[in-house]
């Protein structure tokens, strides 16, 4: 698994297992209702005689190693059947039970034919635990593929950075194809560092005009090494950000990059 994706998934399952001590909604103990049950109660509290959506969701997560990789798979277009909450963590933390069970080849097989965007989706997020030639494919077939139909940025993120980790220009030429980032700050802040990694100079008149202005200080500072790892004699501290681009920018357009350096 992925480093970064380790302490998502971590920091995620942590979060939601301190609900997991709740097995009682109201003085109702749910541990006596089958999942089946559960679920029903979403709609209809009057099935387990409780309206606690937090508590029954902890519930049924707190099942999910027991669930076939089916259910789990269709979790990931409806929640309710293995709980986990309405978020956007629920793919993350469904992705890494199914992770845990071994290859995704009949995942990836299944991608091509799976009508359903979400599952779609959440197939990529199981992939993108494993690190392997197969994956490396799946990723870049996914990834070309997607200029042909209406893919979400923030799903097609995750095989663009897959793909990055390895120094595929593919990858790191579809990160800076976005002014606006899909991820948040600390996310992305994973993402900025595999340009000066690689060395993909392509990136530079992104990183001088989006990344030194973006409002997180993570990936400020990530861009700035990485600019000062592609001009290895570039002063190591500047009087303010202006100076700074300004500095970089001058040395970009001297290496025949495309940047406006104006307003720089």
């Amino acid at each position: 698994m992925k480093s970064s994706l380790c302490v998502i998934v971590l920091f995620l399952a942590t979060a939601f297992a301190g609900g997991q001590s709740a097995k009682k909604s109201d003085g109702l103990d749910l541990t006596k209702f089958s999942s089946e049950q559960l679920r029903a109660c979403f709609d209809d509290p009057k099935v387990c005689g409780s309206a606690d959506a937090e508590a029954i969701s902890s519930e049924l997560y707190g099942r999910i190693s027991a669930m076939s990789s089916e259910k789990l798979v269709a979790c990931f277009e409806d929640w309710k059947i293995c709980g986990a909450g309405e978020s956007i963590s629920t793919g993350w933390l469904i992705s890494d039970e199914l992770a845990h069970r071994g290859s995704p080849h009949q995942l990836l097989l299944r991608y091509w034919k799976e009508p359903n965007r979400e599952i779609r989706d959440g197939i990529v997020h199981v992939a993108y635990h494993f690190k392997n030639a197969e994956v490396t494919a799946f990723m870049r077939k996914v990834l070309a593929q997607a200029s042909s139909d209406e893919s979400d940025e923030e799903e097609l993120y995750w095989p663009a950075n897959y793909l990055a980790k390895e120094c595929d220009p593919n990858g790191l030429k579809w990160l800076i194809s976005k002014p606006q980032r899909s991820q948040g700050c600390m996310q992305f802040a994973t993402t900025v560092p595999l340009f000066g990694k690689c060395r993909y100079r392509p990136a530079i008149p992104y990183l001088i005009t989006y990344s030194l202005n973006d409002a997180c200080l993570n990936i400020m500072g990530e861009a700035e090494e990485d600019l000062h790892d592609m001009f290895p004699h570039s002063p190591k501290e500047f009087t303010s950000i202006e100076s700074m681009q300004k500095y970089y920018c001058g040395r970009a357009k001297q290496e025949g990059l495309k940047i406006d350096c104006k307003s720089k």
